[in-house]
């Protein structure tokens, strides 16, 4: 399930934006796995005071609760709905930057 979203958060849609949080072992892995695949991406740690604004923003319309979470375009992956493991995730991602998706 990915969520589809309006754009108003002043942010370049074309690229990758990754939601993590320090001394998370997912957030690291998923990092691993987008590297592997050749996907380019922004990090943004939720804690950061700089980022609460969007990323409030991308959990109220994905009411995710856990990271990481992936901004590709306009759609939102989140854990446990868009994939069940942090491999398929990477996948998906390079699939809808390649637009097989």
């Amino acid at each position: 399930m990915f969520f589809t979203i309006k754009l108003s958060l002043g942010i370049f849609i074309d690229m990758v934006r990754l939601y993590t949080m320090k001394e998370c072992p997912f957030c690291d892995d998923m990092k691993k796995q987008l590297t592997e695949n050749e996907v380019k991406f922004v990090e943004l740690d939720i804690n950061d005071a700089k980022n609460k604004v969007e990323f409030t923003k991308i959990k109220e319309i994905s009411n995710a609760d856990s990271v990481p979470i992936l901004l590709v375009g306009k759609r939102i992956l989140v854990p446990e709905r868009s994939f069940r493991t942090i491999k398929e995730g990477a996948e998906i991602t390079k699939k809808i930057l390649d637009g097989k998706l």
